[in-house]
C-alpha cells in the first residue's frame, strides 16, 4: 500500500513537472523548460514525452547532436513514429543520408501513409543519386495526397535535374496556376527556360523572381556593394552612354542589361534583357516569312 502510494506521488510530481515545461515553452522561456524536462526524467527515465519534447527544443536552437541523444533515448522507451521521424529530419540535416533512411524506413514501417516520410525518403534517395527511388518516393507521397504542394514541387524539380524539362514545364505551370507568388516555382520555371535557350521567359521570370523576393534584393545591394567606388562611377557613366544612345545594337542592349545590373537596377536589367529577346525574335519571324 506504501509502495503504491509513494509510486502515485512520484508520478504526480513528475506530470507536474512536465506540466511546467510546457508552461516554460508557451513563454518562450526554453531554457526554463528543458531544465523542468530534465528534472521530470531523473524522477522517470523511461517518460517518452519528455525526451520527445526535450529534442524538439534543441532542435529548434540549433542543436542538433542533443536533439539525436534525445531522440533515440525517446525510442528506448517507445518506439514511435514520431521519434523516429524527427531522428531522420537531424540526421536528413547533418547529411548522414544512410542513417536518414534507416529511420525513415523505420518510420512507414509504423505508418505506410506518412506523408513527410514518403516525401523525405524521396529527397535521401535524391541526395544519393538514386532518382529512381526519388521519384517512386515522391509518388508514394502523392499518392497519400495527390493536391500536396510540397510533394507536387518534388516532383517538377525531379523532372528539372533529371533532364525532362518538358514534364518540369509542366508541372510548375500547373503548380503556379495555384501559387503564382512561390518563389521556389518562379525561380525554377526561369531556369528551365533558360536552360532551353528561351531568354526571353527566363528574363521574365527572373524579373518575376527578382520583385518578389526581399533576399535577392538583399543580394543585388550587397554585390553593388563590393563594386569599388571607381568602378562604380565607370559603371553608371556607360550605362548612361548607352541608354542616350538612339539606334541601339543587339550588343548595346546586352551590355546596357550588365551595367544596369552591376549599377543596382536590377528590374531594369531584366527588362532590358527581356526587351532584347523580344526584338530577336521578332526578326528571326520576318526572315522566315
Amino acid at each position: 500500500m506504501q509502495n503504491e502510494q509513494d509510486s502515485a506521488r512520484t508520478r504526480k510530481t513528475r506530470n507536474l513537472l512536465f506540466e511546467q515545461a510546457l508552461e516554460s515553452e508557451k513563454k518562450g522561456d526554453f531554457r526554463a523548460a528543458l531544465e523542468k524536462y530534465k528534472m521530470a526524467l531523473q524522477i522517470d527515465q523511461n517518460f517518452f514525452d519528455a525526451w520527445l519534447n526535450a529534442g524538439a527544443l534543441y532542435t529548434r536552437q540549433g542543436r542538433s547532436e542533443k536533439a539525436i541523444v534525445c531522440y533515440q533515448r525517446a525510442l528506448v522507451s517507445k518506439n514511435d513514429i514520431r521519434a523516429h521521424y524527427n531522428l531522420a529530419v537531424e540526421f536528413y540535416k547533418k547529411q548522414d543520408f544512410k542513417s536518414a533512411e534507416k529511420a525513415l524506413k523505420s518510420v512507414l514501417k509504423l505508418d505506410s501513409r506518412y506523408l513527410n516520410a514518403h516525401l523525405l525518403l524521396g529527397y535521401v534517395f535524391g541526395k544519393t543519386g538514386r532518382n529512381d527511388k526519388s521519384e517512386i518516393s515522391i509518388r508514394n507521397a502523392l499518392k497519400v495526397d495527390p493536391q500536396n504542394i510540397q510533394a507536387q514541387t518534388a516532383l517538377a524539380l525531379l523532372y528539372f535535374h533529371t533532364a525532362r524539362p518538358e514534364l518540369a514545364l509542366r508541372q510548375v505551370n500547373i503548380l503556379l496556376a495555384k501559387n503564382p507568388e512561390d518563389k521556389v516555382l518562379l525561380s525554377l520555371s526561369a531556369k528551365i527556360h533558360l536552360k532551353g535557350d528561351d531568354l526571353r521567359q527566363a528574363s521574365v521570370g527572373f524579373r518575376k523572381l527578382a520583385a518578389r523576393d526581399a533576399e535577392l534584393k538583399t543580394f543585388y545591394g550587397a554585390l553593388r556593394e563590393q563594386v569599388a567606388p571607381e568602378k562604380k562611377k565607370e559603371i553608371r557613366t556607360k550605362r548612361e552612354t548607352i541608354e542616350a544612345k538612339t539606334g541601339k545594337t543587339a550588343r548595346d542592349m546586352l551590355d546596357l542589361s550588365l551595367l544596369q545590373f552591376f549599377d543596382g537596377d536590377p528590374q531594369k536589367a531584366f527588362a532590358t534583357l527581356e526587351h532584347l529577346t523580344t526584338a530577336m525574335e521578332n526578326r528571326k519571324d520576318k526572315k522566315s516569312h
